[in-house]
């Protein structure tokens, strides 16, 4: 084995997703299995397990959750957590668009971090429209949440999203 071959578990990424509803939590818990799996990942970080003060949708900390000082602190903690990642993984919901993680991965992508985007939905990838904005912005696309244990996050390789029309 040489260096130019080598698998080794040395990368940090940010697992960003809506959280919004039952769906998209379990999603989340599906992604962090295969991850945990990968052997070129050393540390997944989730936003939501790091939210300012400890309030957040579940956890509505009397009068903290919501206000300005929550808001500012939780920013800042997920462009921190962006910045310090090595890459961005990106749970997709094509069904409930979602503004926070459009943002995330434009961000990601300014920092010239790469960014695997996981595509979902409820009906056939073929039968939605993807944003130019996301089909170009993402480095790798991801169908079936099980290839996320085998992803080089060492050498991050290329495609384009299975998606044909893309607006």
């Amino acid at each position: 084995m040489t260096k130019r071959d080598v698998v080794k578990a040395n990368t940090k990424i940010y697992l960003g997703s809506p959280f919004f509803n039952d769906v998209q939590k379990e999603r989340v818990e599906v992604a962090t299995k295969h991850l945990e799996k990968n052997p070129t990942l050393e540390l997944v970080h989730f936003p939501f397990d790091h939210q300012y003060g400890g309030a957040s949708i579940e956890n509505k900390e009397e009068g903290l959750f919501g206000s300005l000082e929550w808001q500012v602190g939780t920013y800042q903690n997920d462009l921190t957590g962006m910045e310090t990642a090595d890459a961005g993984v990106f749970l997709y919901d094509i069904d409930n668009l979602d503004d926070g993680s459009a943002f995330e991965i434009g961000f990601m992508r300014a920092l010239h971090k790469p960014v695997v985007v996981v595509l979902l939905g409820e009906k056939p990838l073929e039968e939605y429209e993807l944003n130019l904005m996301i089909a170009q912005g993402g480095t790798y696309f991801v169908n079936d949440m099980a290839e996320l244990e085998t992803y080089d996050f060492n050498h991050y390789p290329s495609n384009q999203p299975s998606i044909i029309n893309i607006i």
